[in-house]
């Protein structure tokens, strides 16, 4: 064997050993254990070239890691309940064993995850409520707290009123525009907040998140 073969046949051992006993990468295992096997039974190196093409090894190949890769990355986003991230490797699986060449298969996956990725963006809007909190908390302090007389109405009127005009003006001339960019009839859902995903990044009870929904409707005037 010539020493150039010998170090492909090195090189392709060394690649489908990375995967193997892998549970994550079973399809990548056989995938890459068929790419070496098949330049094992070659005499020439020259042999390969002809046996990959005609087996479709190197598709098969970029399939194989996808498919692996997405079948993980579903499996984890469906376990924390990151339903919308889950939908890009639902779509990839969907489409994966059609393609028909690695640069399909690219261009695919490329605009899967591009189109996914504005719908993550627009499901993170959400964030918009608890990035209010402290705005919201000022608001409610300034409310209710214990204010000598000479003080109330700066603070209870000017304060509340300044920030809550400005809350709404934020709200109509920057946050609904820049929002609209990613889905051009976007409204705040207010469903969103419970969903898990949102819900474990608000560390309060529940009976604050209804007192703060009711809070932030006033301060953007929603």
């Amino acid at each position: 064997m010539e020493q150039r073969h010998q170090e492909y046949l090195d090189y392709y051992r060394v690649r489908m050993r990375k995967y193997e006993n892998n549970s994550l990468y079973a399809h990548s295992f056989e995938s890459e254990k068929k790419l070496f096997d098949a330049l094992s039974q070659c005499e020439r190196l020259e042999d390969f070239r002809a046996k990959v093409e005609g087996e479709n090894l190197a598709l098969n190949n970029a399939v194989a890691l996808v498919k692996d890769q997405s079948m993980a990355r579903l499996e984890l986003y469906q376990s924390i309940k990151e339903f919308v991230r889950a939908r890009a490797p639902r779509q990839i699986l969907d489409m994966v064993d059609g393609v028909h060449s690695v640069g399909e298969l690219t261009t695919k996956v490329n605009e899967t995850e591009v189109k996914v990725g504005i719908e993550i963006s627009v499901d993170q809007l959400t964030w918009y409520f608890y990035s209010d909190f402290i705005a919201l908390e000022n608001i409610e302090v300034w409310q209710t707290a214990e204010i000598p007389a000479e003080w109330q109405h700066e603070i209870r009127r000017e304060w509340v009123d300044e920030t809550i005009a400005e809350g709404r003006k934020l709200w109509q001339n920057t946050v609904l525009p820049e929002s609209r960019k990613w889905s051009p009839e976007w409204q705040f859902d207010f469903n969103l907040i419970a969903e898990d995903r949102h819900r474990r990044l608000i560390p309060v009870p529940e009976d604050v998140v209804q007192r703060r929904i009711q809070q932030f409707k006033t301060y953007r005037g929603i």
